[in-house]
């Protein structure tokens, strides 16, 4: 058979309205609502054990409990990618034997995060919108330690459906720019029901979902964007007491004034950071810085690049005449395309 008129044939699951909805029945309605049950006060095993950790006072109860929810979500990502053969090709991507996915690009993560974020938090005490004082003590290190943790979890819950299955899944028919802007949108209204949301919000959440695309495509390590997620919340949330995403936390390194917080273009007191300017502008410029870096590479062109093939299957082009092209390896590693490496 020619080689050059053989096309491939896509089912439902490379259509973006099914990609869709199949993120929303799973991790919306499916997963998240399981933790939602799970790590719920009325459910007698958690709440239990919550009760045994002993430095953790009942006040902060309720915020790990919100980030714990999203275990199952966590795991589910796992078991979704890793079990239907279809999507095994994402699974790897996950792992520390993917290409780029190593301790030092996870940490250069967690330092562009806390980096952006506390720039925002600056520019609101610079303009007088929040007042903070130290609220910390040794005795509550294992509790920030497992705030760590529990907001990891609930960061990269997020980061392994959009930038991970959302992003891989609609690249395989659409042009990768695509798959950016389709999951980067879908991040932005995943928070539309929080509290405190509004336009501006929004927009913010949109435009960072979009730049963690950005930046896992030019890395070519979805663990980047699961570092810069973690800190920009943990650092929000745990450090300075602000909201995040109109979640606040009873516990913090640093305490904020919260009676004589105020609203301006640098800070929202529902929402905190997220929803101001200078929040926008972070997003927005490591969006922009990852483009420009990729522009001077000559990497923009993939940009217009889709899979176009099922991601298991060999490359036709590096069979030898009369061998199948359509044949599964699951013993094989997957093909390092030039966006799969880290630059």
């Amino acid at each position: 058979m020619d080689r050059d008129n053989q096309k491939l044939k896509f089912d439902r699951h490379d259509l973006i309205v099914w990609i869709i909805a199949v993120t929303i029945v799973w991790y919306v309605f499916g997963f998240s609502l399981v933790g939602e049950i799970l790590f719920s006060n009325s459910f007698a095993p958690f709440h239990g054990l919550m009760q045994k950790i002993h430095y953790m006072p009942d006040a902060n109860r309720f915020t790990i409990t919100m980030y714990l929810a999203t275990l199952p979500a966590f795991i589910g990502a796992f078991l979704y990618t890793g079990i239907p053969k279809r999507n095994r090709f994402i699974f790897r991507t996950f792992l520390p034997s993917h290409p780029g996915n190593t301790a030092g690009i996870l940490l250069l993560g967690l330092a562009v995060g806390f980096l952006m974020n506390f720039a925002c938090i600056l520019c609101a005490l610079i303009h007088g919108d929040i007042k903070l004082f130290l609220n910390f003590g040794l005795s509550q290190i294992p509790f920030y330690l497992f705030a760590l943790v529990c907001v990891f979890v609930q960061s990269s819950a997020e980061e392994l459906w959009t930038r991970g299955f959302m992003y891989e899944r609609i690249n395989v028919r659409y042009p990768l720019w695509v798959a950016i802007l389709v999951n980067g949108v879908f991040f932005g209204f995943l928070h539309i029901f929080n509290d405190g949301v509004g336009f501006l919000p929004i927009l913010d959440i949109c435009i960072c979902g979009v730049s963690f695309s950005l930046a896992k495509w030019y890395t070519g390590s979805i663990w980047f964007p699961m570092g810069i997620h973690t800190a920009w919340n943990f650092t929000q949330n745990f450090l300075f007491g602000l909201p995040n995403s109109g979640l606040v936390s009873e516990a913090s390194v640093f305490g904020m004034d919260a009676a004589s917080a105020t609203d301006s273009v640098v800070y929202n007191v529902a929402f905190g950071v997220e929803g101001a300017v200078p929040a926008v502008l972070a997003d927005a410029v490591l969006g922009i810085a990852c483009l420009v870096l990729a522009a001077r590479k000559g990497r923009l062109g993939e940009l217009t690049q889709k899979v176009g093939r099922p991601p298991d299957l060999p490359d036709p082009s590096e069979l030898a005449d009369g061998q199948s092209r359509w044949v599964y390896r699951e013993d094989a590693e997957p093909e390092q395309t030039g966006r799969e490496e880290i630059r």
